[in-house]
């Protein structure tokens, strides 16, 4: 992909963004259909530290309804959770859920957040730190990360038919320069059949 060789100049990235839209087409509150699950790794594998974003449901440490929760990984392993304040189910049909996923390296420390989440079921979201996980972090820039982890890793995790497109919309990055990039994407991921 271009951001990838974008990613790996001379300059360390220290600040990448993705930007997600997901359109829903007759969701079921009662079975908490669709259900999303988002990735973003700084590194081109899911080796080692990793994110992973949550919607219409949570899955850790117990299966729970409605809202966006943020994971922690680190390989196979899930370290730590955060919830949305609002449970909400996705109950609109063909609503738009926007958002923002951005991984912050700095000081030794990587940090991952969600920003400026809006839809109409779960009304604004991650804008006060709280879908946010912070960890220490021997890398020093994110110039191995690559769009195409978090494009085949994430997806509809149940009822595919009732997501009407999850696009990848812009993606951007900044350099420790204080330069600003901007990749203009959208990248619709393919949706499933299942009920």
């Amino acid at each position: 992909m271009a951001s990838s060789t974008a990613l790996a100049d001379e300059s360390d990235v220290v600040m990448i963004e993705e930007h997600w839209e997901l359109k829903v087409g007759g969701p079921d509150s009662t079975r908490n259909a669709p259900q999303v699950s988002m990735v973003m790794s700084p590194r081109g594998h899911l080796n080692g530290d990793f994110f992973v974003v949550t919607f219409n449901h949570g899955s850790f440490p117990n299966f729970s309804s409605g809202g966006v929760q943020v994971q922690h990984w680190y390989g196979d392993n899930c370290l730590g959770a955060k919830n949305s304040y609002s449970k909400q189910s996705l109950v609109y049909d063909g609503e738009t859920v926007s958002w923002k996923q951005r991984m912050t390296l700095g000081g030794g420390a990587l940090k991952f957040e969600v920003v400026d989440g809006d839809s109409e079921s779960f009304g604004t979201f991650g804008n006060v730190g709280v879908l946010q996980s912070v960890v220490q972090t021997e890398l020093t820039r994110l110039n191995y990360y690559l769009p195409a982890i978090s494009i085949t890793e994430s997806g509809i995790g149940f009822a595919g038919n009732r997501v009407s497109s999850l696009t990848l919309q812009k993606l951007v990055w900044e350099t420790d320069g204080g330069e600003t990039h901007v990749l203009e994407a959208p990248i619709d991921i393919a949706t499933g059949l299942d009920p």
